[in-house]
């Protein structure tokens, strides 16, 4: 059991990834950790997602057509 490796994961991204309005969410967390700066919030960003793929820019899922019943 001495092998086991315990990752830390960054909380800018956990607190990304769970949000549900990800433009308020990016205001939110470049005040908080980028002196309001949402440029070097990207930058950060950028350079995260280069070694994870697709963790945080994901496309949201086009929504479907309304299903309609013929009586």
């Amino acid at each position: 059991m001495n092998n086991i490796i315990y990752i830390k994961k960054d909380p800018i991204l956990v607190e990304l990834d769970d949000s549900v309005d990800k433009k308020s969410a990016k205001r939110m967390i470049a005040f908080k950790y980028f002196n309001n700066n949402e440029n070097l919030l990207n930058e950060y960003l950028d350079k995260t997602n280069s070694n994870k793929t697709g963790l945080i820019r994901k496309k949201s899922a086009e929504p479907k057509a309304q299903l309609e019943f013929s009586f």
